[in-house]
């Protein structure tokens, strides 16, 4: 099992009606990533494996920019974990994220690791580790 860290709020894989109570929290966020580093960090959550794909259909809580096929799935590079619509937070609103993340990335480039099979079974073993300690919920 390997322990990765969630991205803030966003690793809060919540279903979209209780997702939608975090508004606020992610409107107060807003506008903290300048322009200029919007998209390659976006680019980042993308790319990052799905590790557990979930099947909805998730809309911007914020405002009505976007929506998202498969908005809850969780993406992980290793060390962090989010949501998939975390990318379209960042890329439309400029969404703040953890200092700890954004000097991860920093340190990397911006570059997803690769993750071995073995690897991304050991952090799907976590998630269900933490969906039995929780008794279903992510949040």
């Amino acid at each position: 099992m390997r322990k990765v860290t969630p991205l803030g709020l966003f690793g809060d894989s919540s279903s979209q009606s209780c997702f939608t109570g975090r508004a606020d929290e992610i409107r107060e966020l807003s506008g903290q990533l300048p322009v200029h580093r919007r998209g390659r960090v976006a680019e980042y959550l993308r790319t990052a494996p799905v590790i557990i794909a979930l099947m909805s259909f998730t809309e911007d809580v914020v405002g009505t920019e976007f929506s998202v096929m498969g908005g809850t799935a969780l993406h992980s590079d290793g060390t962090f974990y989010w949501r998939r619509d975390t990318a379209e937070y960042v890329e439309t609103y400029g969404t703040g994220l953890p200092p700890a993340f954004m000097e991860h990335g920093d340190r990397l480039g911006w570059r997803v690791p690769s993750l071995t099979d073995e690897e991304v079974l050991e952090i799907d073993d976590y998630f269900m580790f933490l969906r039995a300690q929780t008794g279903g919920t992510s949040r």
